[in-house]
């Protein structure tokens, strides 16, 4: 990979991460407010989140798993 190519690359990562870390706080904030203005609506949307989080755990783990059996052996 070329000098100008990695620097592409690390600068693409960096903008993902800066995205990440404002939407994060975003949340962050909204959440904060949800949780002052209707405490079991914020319930509910934790509860939601668990859920969401419980999903894509099963799902990640279903797919590593296929990945996994369908590598064939290195000797």
């Amino acid at each position: 990979m070329s000098k100008t190519a990695g620097q592409q690359s690390i600068n693409t990562l960096s903008r993902v991460v800066d995205l990440l870390v404002e939407h994060r706080i975003k949340l962050d904030a909204l959440e904060y407010v949800l949780k002052e203005t209707n405490p079991l609506v914020h319930e509910l949307y934790l509860g939601t989140i668990e859920n969401l989080q419980a999903q894509k755990t099963a799902e990640v783990n279903r797919v590593l798993s296929q990945t996994h059996k369908s590598k064939p052996t290195e000797r």
